[in-house]
């Protein structure tokens, strides 16, 4: 091997390894074969010896009380012409005949074979004598002679099963020569392994251990924090590429970091206040009094639709701790919402769904929309004096599904409604301490979607206001 040629570390290892692959496989396709062809012939032959003891087993049982009760009438002749014993015992040794390989065998099995035909033509004169009278006594002589033969077979088939058996053990002996050549040609392969180990062991510390020394250590430095450690560029073509990005990784880990820790903190503040604004006392409370006062005013439906909605409003809240759920869960939570301040407020508020049934299998991150018709009705439609109206419709536009959320309340002024636009503009560092929460929902899209979400907020000062929130479509299989 040529020390001072500069190689790549695929190279080296090519070199190196490529006769040890060429002794390790070559055993492996020795054992391979040789174990294969004998394991199947013992396993033929184990085969061979519970088929034929099935058989001896039938002989012994079944064919003496089967004729017999033929004999006496117990069965039928109709019945046992259907499937006999001995169709049976021809069947099988017939298979038997097919799965052997010696003329000990095939002559063994011959015999039996005869001796079966023997006592289909015996049965077959007692079906005879049982068609005319006085049969019996003919008919016992020839039980005389059906036993005689099912004795001799199943003599036979012993004898078969003893042959079987001693070519088992033979087959068994061929594998512990088998197992003793292969383990001395093992051990050959493993000094030779060791030879070559040993050979080349200097030039792959040289070339490898050192240059990977030298990147555990860079390495360990960066883990202790220490990201001014650098390392110079080792010859070997892929541990320097490894080395220059271990450089470049210490020149980016911090801001990476930092912008890691910041999205997190942002994260989990905006999922908090989610499920916080989901469960305020004031919202059970109020819909707690609403579903007893119903039930004192013996409106039980509209007291159990009720229930139902603030139960599947709440479960979807949680939703098992999922972030994504399908867009007909996320409207149906809108849904169980809005209905849950319809039967509160009666007549005073109104609302509508219009969504496509081919978007609701789509995927959505959860809580995005009844934040926003929270916020229409209780910032809009409830400081006007006309019935509310809050409407929720959606489409598809390219690859992304459109949200609109319009409600007819009281709308914004024109100077809240550019402060409202300068703190979307400002993202993820948005305050959610105002807004009414639409800057919690702009800000969970962000961090989940990235600029490919947005909200767009457009409101007339006494007329009402229009939401829209664009996400693009994901099925199932796109959630991580």
């Amino acid at each position: 091997m040529r020390a001072n040629k500069k190689l790549s570390i695929k190279q080296i290892f090519s070199q190196v390894n490529r006769l040890m692959l060429v002794f390790a496989i070559l055993p492996l396709l020795l054992s391979a074969i040789m174990y294969s062809r004998q394991i199947l012939a013992y396993q033929h032959t184990l085969t061979n010896i519970q088929n034929a003891n099935n058989i001896a087993a039938k002989v012994d049982d079944d064919v003496l009380e089967e004729m017999w009760d033929v004999v006496t009438g117990q069965i039928t002749v109709s019945n046992y012409e259907r499937k006999s014993i001995v169709q049976e015992l021809q069947s099988e040794i017939k298979t038997l005949q097919k799965n052997i390989t010696t003329s000990e065998e095939r002559s063994i099995l011959d015999v039996s074979s005869r001796i079966v035909d023997t006592l289909n033509d015996q049965q077959n004169e007692i079906i005879t004598n049982l068609a005319h009278d006085n049969s019996y006594d003919a008919n016992t002589e020839i039980m005389t002679q059906v036993k005689s033969a099912t004795t001799l077979l199943s003599t036979i088939l012993q004898e078969f099963v003893r042959i079987e058996i001693n070519m088992a053990n033979n087959k068994n002996q061929e594998l512990i020569h088998s197992f003793i050549f292969l383990t001395l040609l093992e051990v050959v392969i493993v000094i030779i392994a060791i030879y070559i180990s040993q050979k080349n062991h200097r030039f792959l510390v040289k070339n490898v251990e050192h240059p990977l020394h030298n990147l555990a250590e860079i390495s360990t430095e960066l883990s202790r924090g220490n990201f001014n450690y650098r390392l110079a560029i080792p010859q070997t073509p892929e541990l320097a590429s490894l080395t220059i990005s271990l450089n470049n990784m210490a020149d980016n880990l911090v801001r990476l970091l930092e912008e890691n820790a910041q999205k997190q903190y942002y994260l989990a503040q905006s999922e908090a206040r989610v499920l916080q604004a989901q469960i305020t006392p004031h919202f059970v409370y109020n819909s707690v009094d609403a579903i007893i006062a119903l039930i004192e005013q013996q409106q039980y439906e509209e007291a159990k639709e009720l229930t139902f909605a603030l139960s599947d409003f709440f479960r979807i809240s949680l939703s098992k701790g999922r972030d994504w759920i399908s867009i007909d869960t996320e409207i149906r939570h809108t849904t169980d919402y809005l209905k849950i301040l319809k039967i509160r407020y009666g007549e005073m508020l109104n609302y509508q769904v219009n969504i496509p049934p081919e978007i609701k299998s789509y995927h959505i991150l959860k809580m995005i929309l009844q934040p926003i018709v929270e916020n229409a009705i209780y910032h809009g439609t409830k400081f006007t004096r006309r019935v509310g109206l809050v409407t929720l419709s959606a489409k598809v536009v390219g690859t992304n599904i459109i949200f609109t959320i319009t409600d007819n309340g009281i709308g914004v002024k024109p100077d809240r409604l550019k402060e409202i636009k300068t703190e979307l503009d400002r993202g993820i560092e948005s305050d959610t301490n105002i807004g009414y929460g639409l800057f919690n929902v702009n800000k969970r899209l962000l961090l989940y979607y990235g600029k490919d979400a947005a909200i767009n907020f457009k409101s007339n000062y006494g007329q009402g206001t229009t939401v829209t929130i664009t996400v693009p479509k994901k099925g199932a299989t796109d959630i991580v």
